[in-house]
């Protein structure tokens, strides 16, 4: 089920998808359809994880910024998943929501997120949010909007719940692990990691975790190890641990 007590939420920076085409002589967009291949078996296996939210950054409000053809050439393949493969995880329980600037995005792909969305409210195996047309800084401000137009003040005891509340995320559990694939790993014991404003406000207790692994080549078993890895039931959240007695 969705949000139980110790399901958990991970956040993931799907990054390494041109990095991986390259690699082997393929064009860009044939790293983007390898992953999307990547991402089917992540979240079919989710839920046998102890997942019960898994957020993905699919697409930032920088990635317009890119070549015109790749760009074109992501949401036609998004096309293709929301259509297909996502249909098919909705019939199998998984409830989909979607992060963002929705005024950004195509008509056309609006239409079928919103009917994905209301067709799967229902889902109870795992909850996907999927940030398209995001940016962290421009969820929060409009997040501060909404709360300020309900007539909640910046002094109220309430803003800071409901700011949370309105966040696209909606009053969902915290991020527990934020991942970054496709991220160099050091020799010298420093790496460089990036959260590329992904979901600012949710993940400030998470535990972060980079991996050299591209995301086309991440699988379930990966997944598994970092979740292992990261340990999130061990934080402390700025509290003592206490020595054994």
């Amino acid at each position: 089920m969705i949000e139980k007590n110790k399901a958990y939420h991970l956040g993931i920076i799907m990054d390494g998808n041109g990095r991986w085409a390259e690699g082997r002589g393929l064009s860009r967009l044939a790293g983007h359809r390898e992953g999307a291949q990547a991402l089917k078996k992540i979240v079919r296996a989710c839920p046998q994880m102890q997942v019960g939210t898994l957020s993905l950054f699919a697409f930032s409000q920088a990635n317009w910024k890119r070549d015109k053809v790749e760009v074109d050439g992501l949401w036609d393949l998004l096309r293709e998943q929301l259509s297909i493969h996502l249909n098919e995880l909705v019939a199998e329980g998984v409830r989909l929501r979607v992060l963002g600037d929705r005024e950004g995005i195509p008509p056309d792909v609006v239409k079928v997120i919103n009917d994905l969305e209301t067709r799967s409210e229902t889902g109870m195996n795992l909850l996907l949010n999927i940030a398209l047309n995001y940016d962290g800084l421009d969820e929060v401000v409009r997040a501060i909007n909404t709360t300020l137009s309900t007539g909640t003040g910046f002094n109220s005891p309430a803003f800071p719940s409901q700011l949370v509340s309105n966040l696209d995320t909606g009053p969902s559990r915290p991020v527990d692990i934020l991942i970054r694939t496709g991220m160099p790993q050091a020799k010298d014991g420093m790496s460089i990691w990036r959260s590329s404003g992904f979901l600012p406000l949710q993940s400030v207790e998470a535990v972060c975790v980079s991996l050299e692994t591209l995301w086309p080549d991440m699988t379930p078993l990966k997944l598994s190890e970092v979740i292992a890895y990261a340990d999130p039931e061990s934080r402390l959240f700025g509290g003592q641990r206490l020595a054994k007695s």
